[in-house]
């Protein structure tokens, strides 16, 4: 059954090149994340049939059935004046992108900074109140840290939980620090499909060598102690990692994982990983090993990293640890990105739902956003996790509109994730900021990492 969105645009309302926004640049919007050139989640947008225009402020969007989170739709629009669709990807507006937010761009150095200044055609009069913001790219969190202590920089983003002792002590400095639950957790993607094999899209036909195995799966999970890591390394300050949908109005709770080394053992006994003289596994002539990935630089995940190796040393199991630069790690489909492609065994970093899960959801477990030659790269399951009730559930909760029944649907699929662990969680982030007291009306997003939300009105006391 369809459904009809109807959206009423602000009048005069201006992008920052002086051009009305219409409902014609909702309509381009559409056209540009449903391109082959996009890559762009499509997830929502696949369900609607058309975007018609009754007037310039009125945007009917026509669906071809229900879609429950349809307020995540439409986030940002995209000017008409962006350019041709068929050459998307090589836009002036990439690097130079025109909006109706309070910044746009003065100079973009690709890897050292980012200078905005005001919008002249921003809706608020007077906003925003800074004359400019600068964004600096730095080469570590730690580099970060000692920059806003001697006052170089004025904020600073994501701080981890681990940093809380040193934030602490810097309050003399006139530093301070904001900090938010997000629903993200820091978590290990295993990768259900062999990394030898370009983007497969079935692990079932191309399975992992080690990590295909249900008991393997669950033997590491068995063998990471989480409560000791969130402890010796988050300082006891967040949550152990039990859900993917950990808080918010469709929060899942899900019990603790077992922390134990014996059933651990048993399990990789049972899948005929035999245990070696130098303490490492075999099974058919190869040693029960897998790589590790993470960001380079990233201290606290580094520091995990060395943990995770120590407690699975305990049960046969070898990581390897082989980091990457963090465009490395998270480069897209064209670049050949590891994650995209499925070279990798075990990835290490965070992610999570907004307020809304369905994106999320969809994005990261559903089959059809497994990454592959025929979507050109488009989804994020880079575990290749196929389950038809998973996909099923998270399909259904997206086309009903009650709250109770969706949190049900969404609880049966973080039931089934955990069953079938493609990703472990480890413990759930808290998005943390520090800045410098100087800065005024700061405050941290309600959803994941928007850094910038309610710039337009920070302001500086330099007295």
């Amino acid at each position: 059954m369809g459904s009809l969105l109807t959206y009423q645009l602000k009048p005069e309302l201006k992008f920052s090149n002086g051009d009305p926004l219409t409902c014609a640049d909702v309509q381009f919007t559409f056209d540009a994340i449903m391109s082959d050139l996009s890559g762009a989640s499509t997830s929502g947008y696949n369900r609607i049939d058309s975007v018609d225009c009754p007037d310039d402020l009125t945007v009917e969007v026509n669906m071809s059935e229900v879609y429950a989170p349809y307020l995540r739709l439409f986030a940002y629009i995209i000017p008409r004046a962006a350019g041709d669709l068929a050459k998307l990807d090589t836009w002036e507006y990439n690097r130079n992108p025109i909006g109706t937010g309070p910044w746009i761009v003065k100079e973009w150095v690709a890897g050292d900074y980012i200078e905005f200044m005001p919008n002249p055609n921003y809706r608020e009069a007077g906003k925003p109140y800074l004359d400019s913001v600068i964004v600096k790219i730095l080469p570590s969190r730690e580099v970060g840290i000692q920059l806003l202590g001697t006052g170089e920089i004025s904020a600073l983003w994501d701080i981890t939980e681990a940093d809380f002792p040193t934030l602490q002590s810097m309050e003399d400095k006139g530093v301070t620090y904001a900090g938010a639950q997000t629903g993200e957790n820091e978590l290990l993607l295993l990768n259900l499909a062999n990394p030898k094999v370009d983007a497969p899209a079935d692990a079932t036909a191309n399975p992992h060598p080690i990590l295909a195995d249900p008991k393997v799966r669950e033997a590491i999970q068995l063998g990471i102690n989480k409560q000791e890591i969130v402890d010796t390394l988050l300082y006891g300050n967040v949550n152990v990692g039990t859900t993917v949908v950990p808080n918010g109005v469709f929060a899942c709770p899900q019990p603790p994982s077992e922390f134990n080394v014996d059933k651990a053992s048993a399990l990789l006994d049972e899948a005929g990983w035999v245990m070696g003289a130098d303490g490492v596994r075999e099974k058919d002539g190869a040693k029960l090993e897998l790589k590790i990935t993470t960001t380079s630089g990233n201290l606290l995940r580094e520091q995990t990293q060395q943990v995770l190796v120590e407690m699975l040393k305990e049960i046969g199991v070898t990581l390897v640890i082989e980091n990457v630069p963090s465009d490395v790690l998270f480069a897209g489909w064209d670049s050949n990105g590891m994650r995209k492609h499925g070279a990798f065994d075990i990835l290490l970093y965070t992610t999570g739902p907004a307020i809304d899960p369905d994106n999320h959801l969809y994005s990261n477990y559903h089959s059809a956003s497994i990454p592959t030659v025929d979507n050109e790269g488009s989804g994020s399951n880079y575990s290749r996790y196929n389950n038809a009730d998973v996909d099923g559930w998270i399909d259904e909760a997206a086309s009903i509109t009650d709250v109770a029944q969706r949190q049900t649907l969404y609880c049966q699929v973080a039931e089934q994730i955990n069953k079938d662990m493609p990703r472990l969680y480890l413990y759930e982030r808290l998005l943390l900021t520090a800045y410098r007291d100087a800065v005024q009306n700061f405050r941290v997003s309600p959803g994941p990492s928007d850094f910038t939300w309610g710039s337009a009105d920070w302001w500086l006391n330099q007295q």
